[in-house]
């Protein structure tokens, strides 16, 4: 492997990693306000749906949806480009 692939590799897991964390952070507030709106501790699909209807809209959660939207792409460009990498230097 060339210096490149491993710089390559090594920046797509790091924004992975940073990806995974947003991800994971977002679905644990959503259960949280899931939770405190409906009063159950299992809230069914449709509360979630709702909920996740609620953070796609609000423009409080705009900040939240741009970040991870930017990271979300951030992945998939920089998996694609270690792949062109991987691929052309073989």
């Amino acid at each position: 492997m060339t210096p490149m692939a491993v710089i390559s590799v090594a920046l797509s897991g790091l924004i992975f990693l940073m990806w995974a964390v947003s991800m994971f952070t977002t679905l644990i507030a959503l259960r949280k306000r899931t939770v405190a709106r409906t009063g159950t501790d299992w809230p069914g699909p449709a509360a979630a749906l709702h909920e996740w209807g609620i953070w796609l809209r609000a423009p409080e959660f705009a900040r939240d949806r741009r970040q991870l939207a930017l990271m979300t792409l951030a992945v998939f460009a920089l998996g694609g480009l270690t792949a062109l990498n991987l691929t052309t230097t073989d």
